[in-house]
């Protein structure tokens, strides 16, 4: 029957939703996409209203809403290109419902491009280089390497245990600090640059860019909880830094 049909082509739109909102995607694509996918399945234009917290779809002709709940989020460029291409797929020729939510569903558990192990290795280079940026100098850029290493582990032991990213945050300032007070006493390695670095790649960019595209399509909600989830997280981090640069004395040491 075609209400069973569109009502397994709201959960495939609802799933896809979920997906994008947990990758980091901004409210319109979310909103966008998932009227692409109902709208291969001939379910009409429902209402769709989309936050970072959740997604509500709702048929006022079939008396049908879905709504689903986000808890986490995170950005995964990969799995955003890879929803989008399937709903594409599913305006050129729609799949049989079930297997549209397998493949969105596999989508959602997809690993990350590069292995596991390179994920630590990976950020605390691109935190090393970022010292460069900041007035660093290329013989600091192992030191600098060694220390994110402490970092970035320090913040996925810190996922692993359940934290709040706020604490995570935190933690990994504070941590950037210490471990650069210590090149410091050791080495001689200046502590701002390799601090800076350190904090850099885990400031909330993509956030504020997502904050300002829902603020401009007129999103407010949306804007405002994506703005104060910046904000908190960028309060963390000078919150973890400034509190190691009093225990360690940081007027002394930058």
């Amino acid at each position: 029957m075609a209400s069973d049909r569109h009502a397994a082509a709201l959960q495939v739109a609802a799933e896809a939703g979920v997906v994008l909102l947990q990758s980091g995607a901004d409210v319109a694509r979310v909103e966008d996409t998932v009227a692409r996918i109902l709208r291969a399945y001939g379910a009409g234009e429902p209402d769709i209203y989309a936050t970072p917290t959740g997604i509500f779809i709702s048929r006022t002709d079939e008396e049908t809403t879905v709504v689903r709940r986000v808890r986490q989020r995170t950005i995964a460029l990969d799995r955003i290109s890879s929803i989008n291409e399937l709903s594409r797929t599913l305006a050129g020729q729609p799949l049989d419902p079930g297997e549209a939510l397998r493949r969105v569903r596999q989508i959602a558990g997809q690993p990350s491009p590069l292995p596991a192990w390179m994920d630590v290795p990976a950020s605390g280079l691109a935190a090393a280089a970022c010292t460069m940026l900041v007035g660093g100098t290329l013989p600091g850029v192992l030191p600098a390497f060694l220390v994110n290493l402490v970092v970035q582990g320090g913040e996925r032991i810190c996922r692993w245990l359940g934290l709040p990213d706020a604490v995570s945050d935190l933690i990994a300032g504070a941590n950037a600090v210490f471990g650069a007070t210590l090149l410091n006493r050791w080495l001689g390695v200046p502590v701002g640059p390799v601090v800076a670095g350190g904090i850099m790649i885990l400031v909330p960019g993509l956030a504020f860019t997502n904050a300002l595209r829902d603020a401009i399509a007129g999103d407010l909600v949306s804007a405002t909880a994506r703005g104060l989830e910046a904000f908190v997280k960028v309060t963390a981090l000078a919150a973890g830094v400034g509190s190691a640069l009093f225990l360690v004395g940081g007027g002394a040491i930058l």
